[in-house]
């Protein structure tokens, strides 16, 4: 997967959204090359997840109140990996290209619980403030 060109200075552009970028543009071109007749369904709801996952990440990291949009970013996360999962076993993907992209999802995965856990601590603190 091709590394981002994001500005890393903006504090906006957090890392996970780079990553997150990097790995929506690389989906979207290998559901492209999916057949065709998985595009009305299977390749779809690929892409929708991918895009409502940069979405979420997006808002997630300009609204102070964070911790719904991560979980919703992660439930979509699974979602997204199971699709994969059966676009592999219908083999509209090859092993190697669902086991990149577990790989990626997995490292996003990482990344949001972490974001997760300090939402959670923030959140908390402004709670008994």
């Amino acid at each position: 997967l091709v590394a981002g060109t994001l500005d890393a200075r903006d504090e906006k552009n957090l890392p996970v959204i780079t990553r997150w970028l990097d790995l929506t543009a690389w989906l979207l071109e290998t559901t492209a090359r999916m057949p065709k007749h998985w595009r009305p369904s299977l390749v779809h709801r690929i892409d929708e997840e991918a895009i409502a996952i940069l979405t979420l990440l997006t808002e997630a990291a300009y609204r102070k109140k964070k911790l719904d949009l991560l979980k919703e970013t992660n439930l979509k996360l699974t979602r997204l990996r199971i699709l994969l999962e059966l676009a592999q076993r219908l083999k509209a993907i090859s092993p190697g290209a669902h086991a990149n992209a577990l790989e990626a999802i997995d490292e996003v995965g990482r990344m949001v619980g972490g974001w997760i856990r300090s939402a959670r601590e923030r959140e908390a603190g402004q709670g008994s403030a």
